[in-house]
């Protein structure tokens, strides 16, 4: 009778055993979710941040492509211009150049 009673106290004191362990898990299993809501929300704090800098950095490039479409554009035109002004003082003095020749015949 004597190993009944103390088969009894064994359960007795594993299930306390048991229960306090499981009650300091659940325990420690709250601090950590806690931990990993705060770590989550920092996560998507940063995540947001990210978001907003890539959509300026993106606007930024958008400006910058723009900006060197328009100078590019204005080197072309003023290439052009002073090819055409270049031409233009080649035939001026080739024009000369004959004018005096037929002169000074």
């Amino acid at each position: 009778m004597i190993i009944v009673y103390l088969s009894l106290t064994l359960v007795a004191v594993s299930l306390i055993l048991f229960a306090a362990y499981s009650v300091k898990n659940v325990k420690l299993m709250n601090h950590s979710i806690a931990r990993i809501a705060k770590t989550g929300a920092d996560v998507e704090k940063q995540s947001a941040a990210i978001m907003n800098e890539k959509n300026e950095l993106t606007l930024n490039i958008s400006r910058l492509q723009s900006d060197f479409t328009q100078k590019k554009s204005k080197v072309q035109d003023a290439v052009r211009q002073t090819r055409q002004s270049a031409l233009a003082a080649q035939i001026a003095l080739r024009k000369g150049k004959a004018l005096l020749k037929n002169e000074s015949d």
